[in-house]
Order: C-alpha cells, then sequence, then structure tokens
C-alpha cells in the first residue's frame, strides 16, 4: 500500500521590517483581509530617537489541517500578518501620505504571500517550502529597498501613487485565498483483517460443527468495478466418526474425522464485485467468487490428510469509513503532469460469503453451503486529482 504522507514540517516564518530592523515580540496581529490600515493598528509606544513610524509584519506559511466535503485535508497556506503590538507611529507623523506609503508595503506583503501560495501549490514535496520562502522573502526586501528610496519614505506622492496602482493591480490578478479540490480518482485500494464464523449447512452441517475464522486480504476498485483476493482461516469439529478414502494417507486408518476433534478449514477466495455504493462514507458490492476450501489435519503421522476443492461463491461487502484524511498534494510519475493526493481511510469492515462445498472422498459425500460472516477493519484509500 503507498505509504500515507503526513508531513511535520514546522512552520517556517520570517520576520520583516520597512526598515529591516528585528521584530520585537507581538501579541496580536492583522491580516490584509481584515480591510485598509488606520493609525490604530500602530499600538507600540515609539521610543525615544525612534524613527518616526514603523511598520512591522511577518512572511511564513503553514501547515493547515481543514475540512473540505466533511473530509479532513492536509495542505499549507503562505501567511502574511502585520504586527500591531511591534508597529509605531509618532503622534506628530500622523497624516494621510504617510497612512498611504504604509499601505503600500502592506499591499506589497499581500501580493507575495499569494505569490508564494501559488508557488507552495505547484510545489511537489513540503521539503522545497523553505527555499520559496527565502526566495519570496528576498523579493519582497528588494522591493520594499526601491519602494523607500524612490518615494522618500512616502514624502514623494508621485512616486507613491505609481506604486499604489502597481501593487492594486497585481492583487486584482492574484487570488486572494486557496483550498484544494479533489475529484476522486478511478484507482483505490486496500488490505483488511476479520473474524468471524463459518457455519456449514446440508449434510456438511450435519457432519461438522460451526467454527471461528480469522480473515485477512487485499483488493482494488477502478471505477466501481470491485476485485479481490482473501484467505480464511479457522477450524470445524467434526459431529461424528468420519472416514476419508484415498491416497493422502499417510497410513491407512479406521477414521480419519474423530467425532469433537477440531479439523483445519480454509477458504481462498478470488472475486469480483460491484460497487453499488462508493460515496465518501460506505461502500456497498454484491461479490461472486471462485471459493477453494480445504480440509486437513497435521495432528499426528497416523492421521495426516489434505483435501481441497475449487467451489463457486457469491457474497456482500459493505464498509463504513469512520477515519478518513485527504493527503498534501504532490506530482506522481503514475498520473502524469496531475497533482494528486489520496484519501487514506480506515474503515469497518464486514463481509458475508456463502459458498458450495462438497468433499466425495469423505465418507458420506458431504455436501451443502457454507455461509463465512466476518467482521473487521480495512486500511485503505482512493487516488485523487488535487487541483
Amino acid at each position: 500500500m503507498k505509504r500515507l504522507i503526513t508531513p511535520l514540517l514546522l512552520t517556517v516564518i520570517f520576520i520583516l521590517t520597512t526598515t529591516l530592523t528585528p521584530a520585537t515580540a507581538q501579541t496580536d496581529n492583522r491580516t490584509w483581509d481584515q480591510g485598509p490600515l488606520t493609525w490604530d493598528d500602530f499600538t507600540l509606544m515609539p521610543a525615544a530617537g525612534a524613527e518616526p513610524s514603523l511598520l512591522q509584519y511577518e512572511l511564513g506559511y503553514a501547515p493547515v489541517h481543514d475540512t473540505i466535503d466533511n473530509i479532513l485535508s492536509h495542505y499549507y497556506l503562505a501567511t502574511a500578518r502585520m504586527l500591531p503590538g511591534s508597529s509605531w507611529v509618532s503622534a506628530n507623523h500622523r497624516t494621510p501620505e504617510l497612512l498611504r506609503y504604509h499601505q503600500v508595503v502592506f499591499d506589497m506583503l499581500e501580493v507575495e504571500r499569494r505569490t508564494l501560495q501559488h508557488a507552495l501549490n505547484a510545489a511537489d514535496e513540503p521539503r522545497a517550502f523553505q527555499s520559496m520562502l527565502y526566495a519570496a522573502s528576498d523579493r519582497l526586501n528588494t522591493r520594499i529597498a526601491s519602494f523607500r528610496s524612490r518615494t522618500q519614505d512616502g514624502a514623494d506622492t508621485t512616486d507613491l501613487a505609481a506604486f499604489e496602482q502597481q501593487v492594486r493591480h497585481e492583487l486584482a490578478l492574484l487570488p486572494a485565498t486557496y483550498q484544494p479540490s479533489y475529484t476522486p480518482h478511478p484507482f483505490g485500494y486496500s488490505a483488511y483483517f476479520s473474524l468471524g464464523a463459518a457455519f456449514p449447512f446440508g449434510t456438511m452441517g450435519q457432519d461438522f460443527t460451526p467454527g471461528f475464522t480469522i480473515g485477512y486480504g487485499f483488493d482494488f476498485s477502478w471505477r466501481r468495478h470491485f476485485f479481490n483476493a482473501e484467505a480464511y482461516m479457522g477450524g470445524l469439529d467434526a459431529r461424528k466418526q468420519l472416514a476419508f478414502y484415498g491416497t493422502h494417507n499417510v497410513l491407512p486408518a479406521p477414521y480419519n474425522f474423530v467425532k469433537g476433534q477440531a479439523y483445519n478449514h480454509t477458504v481462498i477466495n478470488f472475486g469480483y464485485g460491484y460497487l453499488l455504493l462508493d460515496d465518501t462514507r460506505m461502500q456497498l458490492a454484491p461479490i461472486a467468487a471462485l471459493s477453494l476450501h480445504e480440509l486437513s489435519t497435521l495432528r499426528n503421522y497416523t492421521d495426516h490428510f489434505t483435501y481441497t476443492r475449487l467451489e463457486p461463491a457469491v457474497g456482500l461487502m459493505f464498509r463504513y469509513h469512520f477515519w478518513q484524511q485527504n493527503s498534501f498534494p504532490h506530482y506522481s510519475a503514475l498520473f502524469g503532469s496531475k497533482r494528486i493526493s489520496e484519501r487514506n481511510r480506515i474503515s469497518l469492515h464486514s463481509k458475508v460469503m456463502l459458498s458450495y462445498s462438497s468433499f466425495p472422498r469423505i465418507e458420506g459425500s458431504p455436501t451443502g453451503l457454507n455461509l463465512l460472516a466476518q467482521v473487521g477493519i480495512a486500511f485503505g484509500g482512493r487516488y485523487l486529482i488535487a487541483e
């Protein structure tokens, strides 16, 4: 099974300022989508001899666990915040021109956040994100330095208006928000483990008691077509003395089946089904299969035999997905240039299989139906096309 993708990268944050000084501790933050800046957003008292104003902010990215279409999804978001608790303006410098200057810087920060988000969306693995953030930081530093120089820190309103117009145009071209959307790919897969019982009917039921079984298997689906291979192992107690005819016996014995004693019972199914129900929560599929039945014992040297029959079987499989998560989207050679994700699932798995059983080499030729009822856990998922 393809490994679950669960990146544990810590959020990487750069603290940047218009004067490129280190940021002090902040207790709050402000994002661009909360509206234009006001002087009330500059809450730090300026120190003696400090510059007339200072706007501090941070640019970074963070892992996000968000519920999309009722399924937990893991992806990355670029983040940008103005830090009111680390920004100040002196009382005699609160002019409209200076506030416009800081707003343009804040707009530049938002442009870089959106540009970084586009880069994160196109990346293959999270380990590349740090270099993308370095590049975004360098671009922003270079742009702010040019802006400060050409506007004389906001004093030249002619160049200020030109920068203002350019940044607003860039914001209009870049998407403001990002949330991945997922389209299911036809291919799905799972492996499962289950516990249950085998119930023989007919003359099989007259000769053998029901028995506990352990099952395991794997399957894959393409669209609604469902294929699986599975094995069930358990034991059946003989209800009476039965002889086994053939040459499998190491030594002749009057009775190969001893009343009240258990014998190995193995069932291997190769099945095909059609998913009548395949949504984000449940799967339901009728199944037709070839069923390999084996009765055997290795209890002692004089009572050793193995007898196998290939029989038809039908059944019904039901799963309820009680845990799901969409992994971080990435590229894969299997899907060409498309970005893919995986919908990883843990499901309650249940199955009922009814097979025909016949053992003509056993005394009395017991025949009949064998019902397998199993309940367990399935681990699997489905590939998704991520946009």
